[in-house]
């Protein structure tokens, strides 16, 4: 199970959620667990709820769903995790998830919450 603790990474300390993040972090965590039931096997949390200077450090942008609760990255050096929603799409659809075109994250997952304007599960920023 993925936990609110992985995702907030300690930053809601200094950072407090607003009640929108908090119900954005609910839904994400909704979405994110049943993926992970899905699929089945460990995932680890490599970058979750950004606020400001969390996120520039990252180099995120700045409209992130990053810094709303509505994005978690996930360790996948070996790009099993992504190769498998590949040959899953329809996990995307089930879970109410989007992710981030493989191709621009070659070591981690991301995974969010907040619709993209193509509509594409699979989506390039």
């Amino acid at each position: 199970m993925i936990s609110r603790a992985e995702i907030l990474m300690g930053r809601d300390e200094k950072y407090p959620l607003s009640p929108e993040n908090l119900e954005n972090l609910e839904n994400l965590l909704t979405a994110l667990n049943l993926f992970r039931q899905e699929y089945g096997k460990p995932m680890f949390v490599s970058s979750g709820y950004r606020p400001g200077p969390f996120n520039v450090l990252a180099g995120g942008a700045s409209d992130s769903p990053h810094l709303s609760c509505e994005a978690c990255d996930f360790h996948d050096r070996d790009g099993e995790l992504k190769k498998w929603v590949l040959e899953h799409p329809l996990v995307l659809v089930e879970c109410k998830l989007y992710m981030e075109n493989p191709v621009n994250t070659p070591t981690w997952c991301h995974l969010q919450t907040r619709p993209v304007p193509s509509g594409r599960r699979i989506f390039s920023p």
